[in-house]
């Protein structure tokens, strides 16, 4: 819990200066102290360090018509809401869509704000596109969908404990989970790995304990505090 102020706002999201580190697709709650009114919002990414540990946040509201800026407003008309062509960090999979301002804005200043892909079947993380502009990829940007709560089949829990990361480069990591589900996990390590790359993790893992290697991928990555997050899924 920590007591801040917002940078800017409207109804699509707002920029909200923080301390503690966020994960892109977190859903965090959000109380106006002039109102009272208390909502949920999604961590769509971090923008700009500002100073010290202090970082500004770009989140949106899971009930846009929430009122809890307490001010009336609209959404932009559909014709003038950027567009971008995007794809998929971890399946390639391609296509233009309408961005919020607060995805644009992280988008700008990241490179990577998340979404659900159909193919993947999970909310991964997409990035500007150089792939050409084809009628599939136009009709592809009206089925991407902005990830929500309902999405999530398989419960994620907070959990912390050693686990052992190794790639086929020969980088190996002992390093620390942030939640698990059954399908995966997010984990924090000091090392570089790629998006998309093929990783073995042993979890838990200890010195006592004869290792069992997981075969995974990782999905997405983030920069956070103490190290760097991945989100990787199991492929076995």
């Amino acid at each position: 819990m920590e007591e801040s102020v917002t940078v800017s706002f409207n109804q699509q999201g707002a920029r909200i200066s923080l301390t503690h580190s966020l994960l892109p697709d977190d859903i965090i709650l959000v109380r106006n102290l002039e109102n009272g009114i208390e909502e949920e919002f999604r961590v769509v990414g971090s923008l700009q360090e500002v100073f010290g540990d202090r970082r500004e946040w770009g989140v949106e509201p899971l009930n846009p018509e929430s009122g809890i800026w307490g001010v009336q407003s609209r959404s932009p008309a559909e014709g003038i809401q950027p567009k971008a062509l995007i794809e998929c960090a971890a399946c390639q999979r391609a296509a233009q869509t309408t961005l919020s301002t607060i995805e644009y804005d992280v988008l700008l200043a990241t490179g990577l704000i998340s979404r659900h892909c159909d193919r993947c079947n999970e909310t991964t993380r997409w990035r500007p596109s150089e792939q050409g502009l084809t009628a599939e990829v136009i009709a592809a940007g009206a089925k991407v969908t902005k990830p929500a709560v309902e999405r999530r089949k398989l419960k994620r829990v907070r959990l912390i404990m050693h686990l052992q990361v190794r790639s086929r480069r020969g980088v190996t990591d002992i390093a620390q989970t942030r939640d698990v589900s059954k399908a995966g996990l997010c984990f924090v390590s000091g090392n570089r790995f790629e998006v998309g790359e093929e990783v073995f993790i042993t979890l838990p893992f200890a010195n006592s304990i004869r290792p069992t290697e997981t075969k995974a991928k990782i999905l997405w990555t983030a920069e956070g505090g103490g190290g760097r997050f991945y989100g990787v899924r199991y492929t076995s």
